[in-house]
């Protein structure tokens, strides 16, 4: 499941993902994250929280890289809020996919990845 909070700041979101991601659930999300992108003064930094993730359906994984690719170019920083090994790898194997820099935070660092993000928690 995808979840996507607005925050307090009009060029960021929160992205919680949880379970399986499929790929209604990634069609879903994406006019949500459109939309934020479209209000956006600069380009959109994400927080993306990884909680219980599971992985993706083939289907969700092919819709969120054909979305990241498209869109390769408008997002600013991702900082990424996981749980395990296994996340922090997949969040550098994302690298390619993105034009932003992307960085991996442990949960227990996430005023650090506030901070990096540029913004207040």
């Amino acid at each position: 499941m995808i979840e996507i909070e607005h925050s307090r700041q009009d060029d960021c979101i929160v992205i919680r993902v949880t379970g399986t991601v499929t790929r209604r659930d990634v069609n879903l999300a994406v006019p949500e994250i459109e939309q934020a992108l479209e209000l956006a003064n600069e380009p959109l930094k994400l927080m993306i929280r990884l909680e219980n993730f599971e992985g993706w359906e083939i289907g969700g994984l092919w819709e969120d890289m054909t979305f990241s690719m498209q869109r390769r170019d408008a997002f600013g920083r991702i900082a990424v809020i996981g749980e395990s090994t296994l996340e922090r790898w997949g969040t550098l194997l994302a690298v390619p996919f993105t034009g932003s820099e992307l960085r991996f935070f442990p949960q227990e660092s996430e005023d650090a990845a506030w901070k990096w993000l540029g913004m207040a928690s």
